[in-house]
């Protein structure tokens, strides 16, 4: 991480014109110099927990500020505990490398999922600072250790009689929209900033209900919220204590609700009394048939507002063609406003040192293991994202936060933002809660 420095810069060095200490002045010696001399710390981090099942798992190698040595930077690690590499797990290289300008890696561990009933087993990862340069160490956190699940029975004990089965099978598209409104140009005498839109799509759509709504809401709407955002002291979930929506997470670039919370037909039904526990909400993007969502994962409300559930592909695909299919863009793509003010972009934003745009991941997984619930009162089976709840947010397990955002300066047409959500491939895909304040034109009821 040392740069040899030309003769004539020396010269210059040495006679006052830089205050870099400079050895080999008035010597024989070849000069040397430090341009980075800053120290780095490397840790790792990531989930506790995952199942035999799952396709995978994995962990994060972090250094406690980006990379500016001028080169990539090479951690090694083993991994070790009570699992069985090419067994249970598929081994890894052994060597992460973090480029210049980046602050982490995230490694893969492919699991193998066998017959046999077996206890818990681990895998854990140990950090080495062989090979470092005199710069870095490690930190405190230089261990992981992942638990893994089994998910083999031995065939005895009580079946669960649930309709257990996920479905990503969207209902297509079938109608062409009418002229659209939009327009986000308006900043108001409070310094909010308005959309005012009649809420229909730039693309193709399908009314999941003509039996109840004839066509679209294309009444004018008015969403309003602040244009300077900024985070409040504690976040606000979109879903009430109840479990009922209360706020629409915002609204896309092209006037159409974004409203992931579902509504009362997609709850689970206690069939003893008929009543729903609201505890055990169906995910939409896992229920896509059922819950009657479009190719553009939205549908229709009874009363006509047309709004999306989850990734919109089909809408980000006019904003930037091929990005819903894995092309990075050159620069982020804002798809809508949150209702708080906060900008959302689709799945790709800056890096850590703002010198890339790269995909964002959710630091959300499925809980491992099987639901507590008897089959009445609330669902049992195994956690396989038939359910919201069957997701838990692991710290860390991504980049973004437990609100499917971060904390980093992003520069859009509008201005420069120091915090913004994202669209993932992965749940929660939109946020189910808000940084900031929401403003009272997106809450949903009384």
């Amino acid at each position: 991480m040392k740069i040899l420095l030309a003769e004539k810069f020396l010269r210059l060095a040495c006679a006052g014109a830089f205050v870099f200490s400079l050895s080999g002045c008035g010597g024989d010696d070849d000069p040397t110099t430090t341009i980075d001399d800053q120290t780095y710390e490397v840790s790792v981090n990531g989930a506790t927990t995952a199942s035999e099942n799952d396709p995978g798992t994995g962990f994060k190698i972090s250094l406690d500020k980006a990379n500016q040595t001028g080169s990539s930077v090479s951690i090694k690690y083993t991994l070790t505990g009570t699992a069985t590499s090419d067994s249970d797990y598929t081994a890894t290289s052994g060597t992460a490398t973090i480029a210049d300008g980046d602050s982490e890696i995230t490694v893969d561990i492919p699991l193998i999922d066998d017959a046999d009933v077996e206890g818990d087993e681990t895998i854990i990862v140990t950090l080495s600072n062989s090979g470092f340069d005199s710069n870095m160490s490690l930190s405190s956190s230089s261990t992981l250790t992942i638990t893994i699940t089994d998910n083999d029975t031995d065939g005895g004990g009580d079946t669960c009689s649930n309709d257990n089965s996920t479905d990503q099978d969207d209902r297509g598209c079938t109608e062409t929209p009418v002229a659209n409104q939009y327009d986000d140009n308006t900043v108001n005498f409070s310094g909010n900033r308005e959309v005012v839109t009649n809420g229909i799509p730039t693309h193709d759509f399908r009314n999941q209900i003509p039996e109840i709504v004839s066509s679209l809401d294309n009444s004018t709407k008015t969403y309003e919220f602040d244009n300077t955002p900024v985070k409040a002291a504690s976040a606000t979930n979109i879903a009430g204590n109840d479990g009922r929506p209360q706020w629409k997470f915002g609204v896309a670039k092209n006037g159409v609700a974004i409203d992931p919370a579902p509504a009362e037909p997609f709850i689970f039904e206690n069939p003893n009394t008929g009543e729903y526990n609201w505890d055990w909400v169906m995910e939409p993007n896992n229920n896509m048939n059922e819950v009657g969502l479009d190719c553009a994962i939205a549908h229709v409300q009874p009363d006509g507002l047309y709004h999306y559930h989850g990734n919109m592909g089909i809408y980000a695909e006019q904003l930037s063609a091929g990005i819903s299919a894995g092309t990075i863009p050159a620069s982020p793509v804002q798809i809508g406003w949150a209702a708080d003010g906060f900008p959302i972009l689709y799945m790709y934003g800056p890096n850590a040192s703002g010198t890339a745009v790269v995909e964002l991941t959710s630091s959300y997984q499925l809980k491992s293991g099987d639901r507590p619930g008897d089959g009445m009162t609330e669902p049992c089976g195994e956690y396989n994202g038939k359910y919201t709840n069957d997701y838990k947010y692991v710290n860390g397990a991504g980049d973004l936060d437990e609100c499917n955002g971060i904390g980093r300066s992003v520069t859009l047409a509008t201005g420069t933002y120091d915090y913004f959500y994202v669209i993932t491939e992965e749940f929660p895909v939109i946020s189910r809660c808000l940084v900031g304040t929401p403003n009272s034109s997106f809450k949903i009821g009384p």
